[in-house]
């Protein structure tokens, strides 16, 4: 992959307005709800349901192990992995000028997933929870392979700015 394609965001999806600061005069305002009814996620480090309010929301594609020179790290190592790609989520976020606070929602795509491989994925995944503690909504997803050769893990990311 080239350093263009690890930090493209591959869609913009407008919420009223054709800019990327929209035209709203309301403050985005992000919202996190744990129904007292569903099971606790905040352990498993995720929120049920994230929402968002006057805002522009983006995706980016999913990151991998890839630097900016476009050469792979960490091979075999998940949690070099796990770092690189939440590092290339960071910098996405920041080219427009976003930050982890900003992230709704996190697919990641681990492959042969295995419950004892969160203890590789949490420490980073911590870096993409708010100041609040409060995490995105998120889904593991156990994948045969990936794009890449020798890539362990990859991370959709959709957030709101």
């Amino acid at each position: 992959m080239t350093r263009f394609t690890i930090t493209m965001l591959i869609g913009i999806l407008l919420t009223g307005c054709g800019s990327m600061s929209g035209t709203s005069s309301e403050p985005l305002v992000i919202g996190y709800k744990n129904p007292e009814t569903m099971v606790d996620p905040s352990r498993m480090g995720y929120s049920h349901v994230v929402t968002a309010r006057n805002g522009t929301l983006v995706f980016i594609a999913g990151q991998g192990p890839t630097n900016a020179e476009g050469k792979p790290v960490g091979r075999g190592d998940l949690k070099a992995q796990a770092n690189q790609a939440v590092d290339n989520i960071l910098a996405a976020l920041a080219a427009l000028d976003a930050g982890a606070e900003n992230i709704l929602y996190l697919r990641i795509n681990v492959v042969g997933y295995q419950p004892k491989m969160l203890m590789d994925i949490a420490p980073a995944l911590k870096r993409l929870q708010t100041g609040g503690d409060m995490p995105p909504a998120s889904v593991f997803i156990g994948v045969e392979s990936l794009i890449v050769p020798g890539t362990l893990i990859e991370i959709e990311t959709i957030a709101a700015i």
